[in-house]
C-alpha cells in the first residue's frame, strides 16, 4: 500500500491489522502521479494496478483484464467498468466503460458526455480499444509505464491517465477496456466537480497534455480551436455567475505560459518516443468538438458520437 503522507491514522491501522502489507511511506503529498511513479518500480509483478483509496471492487475484477494482457503482447493498459457507489446502476463519470478524448483535448467516456451520465445496461459490454484507461482502477504492464517514463508528476493530479496513455499509443501499444470486471467509484472523494483547484488542474492539464503529444500540424490545427472554446467558458461562465470556473481557466493558461519551456523540453522527449503518427489514432481521438455535439447538437450517449465517427 503507497500512503501519501495521510493524516487520518490510516497508517497505525494498517501496520495493527494487517502487518503482512508492505507499505509505502512519503513524507508529503507527491500527488497521484508523484506517489505512483515512485512506487511502480519498487513492485515484483509485471503486471501494476493503479488503485483509488475510494473504490469498492467485484469478485473477479482483474479476471478479464489480465487475460487480455497475457493475450496481447501491444496492449500496455486496460480499465474495468467503473460504476457509480452512490448510484450502483449508473456508470461513473471519471471512467465509464472506456474513456476518449475530442481534438480539442476534451475528454469523455462510454457512459457518461459532461453531466449526461448513463445507467449500465450492458450497451457498453464489449472489449474495444479506447484512448485512455481510467486512474482509478488502471491496469497496466510495468514495462510499458516505465519506458513511457511513468506519470508526468507536474500534473500532480487530473488527467495524468490520459497523458501517459497518449504516450502508450504514440509508441505502439495500444489501450482496452475489460468490462467484465466492474469497479465502483465514489465519485468527488478526493475533490469535489465545484472545488477550483479541480477545475484548475483539468483545464491546465488538458492545455499541457496537447502541447506535449500532438504532432507539430496536429497542434497548430487543433490548439487554437482549444484556446477559442476556453476563452468562451471565461466569458460564459462571468454571465452566469460562476467567476470560480473562469479564475480557474485563466490561472491554468497563465500557468502554461509561464512553464511553456519546460513544456517544451517535455514535449521533445516525448516526440522522441513516438513510432505512431498522428493520423493513426483516429479511431480514438474524436474528430469533431464534443462540446459543439453536446451543446448545440444534443448529443448525450456515446453510442449517438460513435454513428457520427
Amino acid at each position: 500500500m503507497v500512503d501519501n503522507h495521510s493524516t487520518d491514522g490510516s497508517v497505525d491501522y494498517l501496520r495493527r491489522s494487517h502487518p503482512g502489507v508492505r507499505l509505502i511511506e512519503f513524507r508529503e503529498n507527491l500527488g497521484y502521479s508523484g506517489a505512483y511513479n515512485a512506487a511502480v518500480p519498487q513492485a515484483a509483478g509485471e503486471i501494476v494496478v493503479l488503485l483509488n483509496f475510494d473504490v469498492e471492487v467485484e469478485p473477479g475484477w482483474l479476471d478479464q483484464a489480465v487475460e487480455l494482457l497475457a493475450g496481447e503482447a501491444q496492449l500496455a493498459a486496460v480499465q474495468p467498468k467503473l460504476r457509480s457507489l452512490q448510484r450502483r446502476d449508473f456508470f461513473e463519470y471519471s471512467g465509464g466503460s472506456g474513456g476518449f478524448i475530442d481534438r480539442y483535448g476534451y475528454p469523455f467516456v462510454r457512459g457518461r458526455l459532461f453531466e449526461a451520465i448513463e445507467p449500465d445496461t450492458g450497451q457498453y459490454d464489449d472489449v474495444v480499444p479506447i484512448f485512455w484507461a481510467t486512474g482509478a482502477a488502471f491496469v497496466t504492464r510495468k514495462s510499458a509505464f516505465v519506458e513511457a517514463g511513468g506519470l508526468d508528476a507536474d500534473f500532480f493530479m487530473h488527467m495524468e491517465e490520459l497523458d501517459l496513455c497518449w504516450r502508450y499509443w504514440l509508441m505502439g501499444h495500444t489501450v482496452k477496456v475489460a468490462p467484465r470486471g466492474i469497479v465502483f467509484h465514489w465519485a468527488g472523494a478526493a475533490l469535489s466537480a465545484g472545488r477550483f483547484h479541480k477545475m484548475y488542474f483539468n483545464h491546465r492539464n488538458g492545455l499541457v497534455m496537447m502541447l506535449k503529444n500532438y504532432g507539430l500540424k496536429s497542434l497548430l490545427r487543433n490548439l487554437p480551436g482549444r484556446l477559442a472554446l476556453d476563452w468562451i467558458t471565461v466569458v460564459t461562465s462571468l454571465f452566469r455567475g460562476e467567476a470560480k470556473r473562469s479564475g480557474a481557466v485563466l490561472a491554468a493558461h497563465a500557468y502554461v505560459l509561464g512553464r511553456l519551456p519546460s513544456i517544451w523540453a517535455k514535449r521533445r522527449r516525448v516526440q522522441g518516443l513516438r513510432k505512431v503518427a498522428d493520423r493513426e489514432l483516429a479511431r480514438v481521438i474524436y474528430p469533431c468538438s464534443i462540446v459543439w455535439r453536446h451543446f448545440i447538437r444534443k448529443r448525450s450517449t456515446y453510442t449517438q458520437l460513435a454513428a457520427e465517427w
